[in-house]
């Protein structure tokens, strides 16, 4: 075997190590092989080394301007770092070498839907496919960009088509449950993403199981939640997700608490595209409640606790209004969620604990502490409200939101998403029981959900 086909092979079987070194020494000996230059570009490529990638297929592309595995190699790299306009231009280069590249089009086809650019993008991926008409692929890529220009009957063939051919293929799996999703068809989303679980058990696929369910329970399909809870639980009858679902199903009135653990897997889940998400539905709660600190007339800067902190959007409002904190503790169940917040520089000290457990552990540590949208997992509030009034300091501030409860004043609900919502009467009730007088509870749209807004209060206390 000589020595590029060893290359190859090395880098097909993934062993990028051995291809990586015997690549580089080879290229010293001998500068101008394209072929050599190309198989350093893929082991660095393969070992995510995409700076040196770059410049290997660079200088393979000078070598020999007619062949365009160097710019559709190109193209592949820029994919894969969302270089998308970059990754255009290289495979305009490679089907101006070779106008029937396949692997150039399909990438090219690839960037255009990235950009949104979908008709574009199915034109592209036609051209393709009469290159290559049993491209399973390609045609996987082009029923996204279908589903995305309303053709969703001929998307939701494809996807059924590529799933006859192979029924337990993770990705196609994912890529038809989001489909129903779009479309609209929660049951059949919500069936996918069981038979998902089944092949491969992500934290991620349980918790957009629940929503979908949420989204059925919202359309009164009540049986079918029943149906598909009760076999997610036999398949999983110790995941906290199916669990808080069955006991927002069916214990919604006896229910005091979301789980540790329900609340741990929750956010460790979305902790990626927590801020995103939270984005597109006008999250306004941490703004709010740093607009309240803002007003707060301390003698000297005080130490802050933030709770619940979640990524860090309380911290990072307070740093935008210039609020001058001596120290800011922030405390989160789930750790991917801690890791964001500390990549804001906000925080002098980050912990991973039940707020229920560090407030009392921390005795009159604090001169104000803030929360938003924390307690939406707790209904009963009373442990709560006495670790809070712990740990202030005497004249110690507090300001918080919850979602509210209109319709049950002095009490709580559980809501069919499996958050819990509050009264005004219970909530000050239960401030002025331990200690904590009510400055100002006000109305607030805390964010959009399906079109709607939600409604919260916002709540200002102080020790006395």
């Amino acid at each position: 075997m000589d020595l590029i086909a060893r290359l190859n092979e090395w880098n097909e079987r993934g062993e990028y190590d051995a291809a990586l070194r015997s690549a580089a020494a080879a290229v010293k000996e001998n500068d101008g092989d394209f072929a050599l230059w190309i198989a350093l570009g893929n082991a660095f490529y393969g070992k995510k080394m995409y700076g040196d990638a770059e410049r290997a297929y660079k200088k393979a592309e000078t070598l020999n301007p007619s062949d365009p595995t160097a710019p559709s190699n190109l193209a592949g790299l820029f994919f894969e770092t969302n270089r998308f306009e970059d990754g255009l231009t290289a495979c305009d280069e490679a089907l101006r070498r070779a106008p029937d590249a396949l692997n150039a089009l399909v990438h090219r086809g690839n960037m255009l839907s990235s950009l949104n650019r979908f008709d574009e993008a199915l034109e592209t991926y036609e051209r393709a496919l009469r290159l290559s008409p049993g491209d399973d692929l390609t045609r996987f890529n082009q029923a996204y960009a279908l589903s995305m220009t309303g053709q969703t009957d001929r998307a939701g063939e494809i996807y059924s088509g590529l799933l006859e051919k192979d029924p337990d293929n993770i990705e196609y799996l994912y890529a038809f449950a989001s489909f129903a999703e779009r479309i609209g068809d929660a049951g059949r989303a919500a069936e996918i993403y069981l038979r998902l679980l089944k092949l491969k058990d992500e934290p991620s696929t349980h918790v957009t199981l629940a929503g979908c369910l949420y989204t059925l329970l919202l359309a009164d399909e009540t049986d079918a939640v029943l149906r598909l809870t009760d076999e997610w639980l036999t398949a999983f009858p110790d995941n906290p997700v199916a669990l808080h679902t069955l006991e927002t199903l069916k214990n919604k009135d006896g229910a005091k608490r979301a789980s540790a653990e329900y609340v741990t897997e929750l956010f460790d889940a979305f902790a990626d595209s927590f801020d995103g998400v939270l984005a597109d539905l006008s999250y306004r709660a941490p703004e709010y409640v740093a607009e309240a600190v803002e007003k707060y007339d301390f003698p000297a800067p005080p130490a802050g606790l933030d709770l619940g902190c979640g990524t860090g959007l309380c911290g990072a409002a307070m740093r935008k209004r210039g609020i001058a904190l001596a120290s800011l503790t922030g405390v989160d169940l789930s750790e991917k969620m801690l890791e964001k917040a500390a990549g804001r520089g906000v925080y002098t000290e980050l912990m991973q604990s039940d707020i229920l457990t560090f407030l009392p552990a921390r005795p009159a540590a604090f001169d104000v502490i803030v929360s938003s949208d924390v307690f939406t997992y707790l209904g009963d509030l009373s442990e709560l409200f006495a670790g809070l009034a712990a740990a202030l300091k005497p004249k110690g501030r507090l300001a918080f939101t919850v979602s509210e409860c209109a319709e049950k004043a002095d009490g709580y609900v559980l809501g069919l998403s499996g958050r819990f919502r509050h009264g005004e009467r219970y909530v000050r009730d239960g401030l002025e029981q331990n200690g904590l007088t009510v400055e100002s509870v006000v109305r607030v749209e805390l964010r959009r959900e399906l079109d709607a807004p939600v409604a919260g209060l916002l709540v200002q206390a102080v020790k006395k």
